[in-house]
């Protein structure tokens, strides 16, 4: 009788073990396939990837020239977590000299330049794609986005949420 007790238990553990251990590794590509059907994708050409590494790049040197030109205190209000973005620009920007305001003018302006040109190479369904990467985005970020361009998201328009 011990015996079947063991054996009973045995089974039962072995069972729930197995079962447990399949329903634990058929979640993982569902969350997976959920993932990728969120995101969608511009499948961009060779010629569009590149331009986007030399855009990238371009206007990571720019950043790294401009982070360089800045003081320790400057790089302090950077690095500050207690400010929002905007209250973080609004601290930098009394700091900043005359050259530095250049500096950053003109890397803003190569951004958008980089930007627009990019976004000329792309075809009707990439664009829609890529408006819809923006939306999302966007939703991701929250306020973040409404702090620009007073309570506008990057491209101009009025976020479809609104707090308050």
């Amino acid at each position: 009788m011990k015996n079947l007790v063991k054996g009973l238990t045995l089974s039962t553990a072995l069972v729930l073990g197995l079962a447990l251990t399949s329903v634990a590794q058929t979640t993982t590509p569902a969350e997976t396939q959920k993932e990728n059907r969120e995101r969608p994708q511009l499948n961009l050409t060779d010629a569009q990837k590149a331009q986007m590494k030399a855009n990238h790049q371009s206007e990571k040197a720019n950043r790294d020239k401009f982070e360089a030109s800045l003081s320790a205190d400057q790089k302090a209000i950077m690095k500050d977590e207690t400010l929002k973005g905007k209250e973080k620009m609004q601290k930098l920007d009394a700091t900043l000299t005359a050259g530095q305001k250049s500096m950053r003018k003109a890397n803003m302006e190569s951004a958008k330049k980089n930007n627009d040109t990019f976004k000329t190479t792309l075809t009707p369904e990439q664009k829609e794609q890529f408006e819809k990467m923006k939306g999302k985005m966007g939703e991701r970020m929250g306020d973040k986005m409404g702090d620009r361009k007073g309570g506008k998201g990057k491209g101009g328009e009025k976020p479809d949420k609104t707090e308050g």
